[in-house]
């Protein structure tokens, strides 16, 4: 993927946190990661990376991706950065709170016609983690039913039900016990390692 900046000059400080199988994880931490953000959605394009989809399926797709970006730029919010191959390949935003809402998770593939292996699960295993250190009693969520995949089953097998139905996408929350037992079972499929947090350039390493 080439992103092109002329921002060399500005400080940037996104922290490498963790390494699960072949994906680095990247928390996003500053104003500067935030414009390295933004450039994703110009960047990532879901027509070229995947085929047989609808022209709508992958609008849908990219309003995901640019949806994830405008979300992450609540100062509230946590994002994380997933990456493969030194190419970004996800990103998941929540509002940490008792009742902590998932605002949006959106992979992609990095290379044509091949998703990247447990993408969205290490994302969601990221989540879970951060659940249990904030002391959650709930995550909320809103998946989007005319998307490119079958998202509300996906959800469902990690734990969570649904609480309303709509037109375009299904309300779904996941208790704590729920999520322990989820965190559990991603465990064992895996591999992540929590490692020396390292502050990154995303513009130099993503170039």
């Amino acid at each position: 993927m080439k992103i092109n900046t002329n921002s060399n000059n500005l400080n940037f400080d996104a922290l490498r946190i963790a390494k699960a199988g072949n994906l680095d994880i990247y928390r996003i931490s500053g104003v500067n990661d935030l414009k390295f953000l933004k450039t994703l959605p110009e960047s990532v394009k879901t027509e070229n990376l995947m085929p047989n989809l609808s022209l709508q399926q992958y609008s849908r797709w990219n309003e995901m991706l640019q949806y994830a970006v405008q979300h992450s730029m609540h100062p509230d919010n946590i994002t994380y950065l997933s990456a493969v191959d030194d190419k970004p390949c996800g990103i998941i935003t929540f509002l940490p709170d008792k009742i902590t809402r998932l605002d949006c998770i959106c992979t992609w593939p990095v290379e044509f016609g091949k998703k990247v292996k447990l993408a969205g699960q290490t994302l969601f295993y990221q989540l879970f983690r951060d659940f249990q250190i904030f002391n959650a009693k709930k995550i909320k969520l809103e998946a989007i039913t005319n998307g490119p995949y079958d998202t509300v089953s996906k959800y469902e097998q990690l734990g969570f039900i649904q609480t309303d139905v709509l037109p375009t996408k299904v309300k779904m929350e996941l208790s704590l016990q729920k999520a322990d037992e989820s965190f559990k079972k991603l465990s064992e499929r895996i591999d992540y390692d929590l490692t020396e947090p390292e502050r990154v350039n995303l513009f130099e390493l993503f170039a």
